[in-house]
């Protein structure tokens, strides 16, 4: 009867957790779609990479999800900015929904948020201020520096501008659409936790959402962002194998198609 009686809130959490993640992975899709990577590869990737991801501490499965679109596009520049790209907007909008909070209630604020909006200001500083910088520096050393250290200056400036260009053609005409990507996914994972907390009976509220943020990415662990995890990892299990096994026989099909016709 326990079983019946909480069957359609499950129901609801898991179709709320796949809205969550689909939302995150079109975010990461439309980073990548000039990649043109096949979607059923593209989704066990996503798939297995997040798992990681909520298995090792403190994010740094994203080392790994780097590693992987690196493999995948054959690119480890793209790979990497991709991912770095990606992680900044899901960021970005973390900083906009804390803001109001830590305005409403000051005694939430915490290292944690404080360093995550500096981050965030400090990238879109660098990003605004790197076109003319670059410019300068690059006219300076070329006109008035011919030593070796200046060439390698030169050199390295160089390349910081190709990195530069490449995150560029990555976001342009995409920031907006990216920005409120990560926005709705944060405000549909907030709306989860509430669903949770109200289903096991944990306390949780506006407030408390800067703390579970808190928790994420330090050592810090609430009941709620605890059991929460838990619950990510098993679905995220799930939806790993099933991708896997869809795009597995998907490619094998494909092959058997292939090599079909050329015998013909």
């Amino acid at each position: 009867m326990m079983i019946v009686k909480f069957l359609p809130a499950v129901l609801l959490c898991l179709i709320w957790f796949f809205l969550i993640h689909a939302v995150k992975m079109f975010r990461m899709y439309l980073v990548l779609l000039e990649s043109r990577i096949e979607f059923k590869r593209f989704i066990f990737a996503y798939c297995r990479t997040t798992l990681l991801n909520l298995i090792i501490p403190f994010k740094l499965g994203e080392i790994y999800r780097m590693a992987v679109f690196s493999r995948i596009t054959k690119n480890a520049a793209v790979g990497i900015a991709s991912v770095a790209v990606d992680r900044f907007f899901d960021t970005l909008a973390l900083v906009l929904i804390l803001l109001p909070l830590h305005v409403l209630n000051p005694s939430k604020i915490s290292v944690v948020s404080v360093f995550l909006m500096v981050f965030v200001t400090v990238v879109i500083f660098i990003y605004m201020m790197f076109p003319s910088a670059y410019g300068y520096l690059n006219k300076y050393l070329i006109i008035n520096r011919t030593s070796l250290r200046s060439m390698t200056v030169l050199r390295w400036l160089e390349a910081l501008n190709s990195g530069y260009e490449y995150i560029k053609k990555l976001v342009t005409g995409r920031y907006a659409l990216l920005t409120l990507m990560s926005f709705g996914a944060w405000v549909l994972e907030g709306g989860l936790l509430f669903a949770i907390s109200a289903l096991l009976d944990i306390q949780f509220n506006m407030s408390d959402f800067s703390d579970y943020i808190t928790s994420i990415l330090s050592s810090v662990h609430s009941e709620l962002q605890s059991k929460y995890t838990l619950f990510s990892i098993a679905v995220m299990f799930v939806f790993s194998i099933i991708s896997g096994v869809i795009s597995f026989a998907l490619s094998g099909k494909k092959a058997r198609e292939y090599y079909s016709k050329r015998n013909k």
